[in-house]
Formats: structure tokens, C-alpha cells, sequence
């Protein structure tokens, strides 16, 4: 008869090796909870930020497209967001970012305003994703906003 074990929730190991919160304990589960919902957020945003090379690789290569070399989003710079569709579309790439990049996050729908306010350039995106870390699975919601004037992403958790 094989032991029971408990289960039990791991902090990121990005958390664990700079290990910034050398007093926290993390043997408590809300803590390690909050580490990893923060951790990818952190990571969402870098994400986010990260922009891939416009170059396909050759059609030999076919492993190269789930790569880090196409880590992030496309040059925002190339994308009209003007309009509700382009938005629309964009939001759908920014999908199959997080999921091919994201192995924490089981499902993610992304969503923006149908208009744009003309005082704030600002163009606003809600991520609603399922974290799934074992054994915890929990809707996780995040607000990024894009500032269409230097293209950087600022990710923050909607608790």
C-alpha cells in the first residue's frame, strides 16, 4: 500500500532562487498562493513586453515556432488598434501567447473596450485565465494596459 502524501503548493522557482522575502515562511499555503499569482503576473508583463522576431524560421524547422525565439507579442508598432476588430485580433494573439508560453494557465480569454476614450491613448485589455498550479485551480484576472506611446504592457492583478 503506497504512503499518502499531502499535497502541497511550491513556490515559483524564480522566488525560491532570489529569495527576496527571506523572513516569509513558505510553508504557508496563502503565501505561496500569493508568490505564484504574482509571479505570473511578473511574468505576463514581461510577456507582454518581449517583442518576437518578425522572420519565420524555414519550414524545416518547424519546432522553432513553439521556441523561445518567438517568445512575446508582435512589434505593436505594425498594429493598428484603432479599431474594435484589430483589437479584437490582436486579443486572440495575445491568447495563444499566454497559453504557448504560460504552462501555468489552463484557459485565458482576453478582452478589450469596444471604444477608445480620445482624452487617455491608453488602450486597456482584462485577461481571464484559469491558474492551474496542483492542486490549486482558481480564476486568476489581470488588467493590463498598453501605452500605445512607448508600447510597454503594465500587468496588474484585479483581486
Amino acid at each position: 500500500m503506497a504512503d499518502y502524501q499531502e499535497k502541497r503548493l511550491i513556490p515559483p522557482v524564480l522566488d525560491r532562487l532570489l529569495d527576496q522575502n527571506r523572513d516569509a515562511d513558505f510553508r504557508q499555503s496563502h503565501h505561496i498562493v500569493r508568490c505564484i499569482r504574482e509571479s505570473i503576473r511578473r511574468d505576463m508583463e514581461n510577456l507582454f513586453n518581449t517583442r518576437y522576431c518578425v522572420v519565420s524560421p524555414p519550414a524545416e524547422y518547424e519546432n522553432l515556432d513553439d521556441s523561445v525565439l518567438n517568445y512575446g507579442l508582435p512589434d505593436l508598432s505594425t498594429i493598428n488598434m484603432t479599431t474594435f476588430d484589430n483589437r479584437n485580433d490582436f486579443c486572440r494573439k495575445m491568447e495563444k501567447t499566454i497559453l504557448k508560453f504560460e504552462s501555468r494557465i489552463k484557459t485565458v480569454k482576453v478582452k478589450t473596450d469596444t471604444v477608445l476614450d480620445n482624452e487617455n491613448p491608453t488602450i486597456h485589455f482584462r485577461v481571464e485565465a484559469t491558474l492551474n498550479v496542483n492542486p490549486l485551480q482558481e480564476l486568476i484576472i489581470f488588467e493590463s494596459m498598453l501605452n500605445p506611446v512607448n508600447q510597454t504592457v503594465d500587468v496588474s492583478e484585479i483581486l
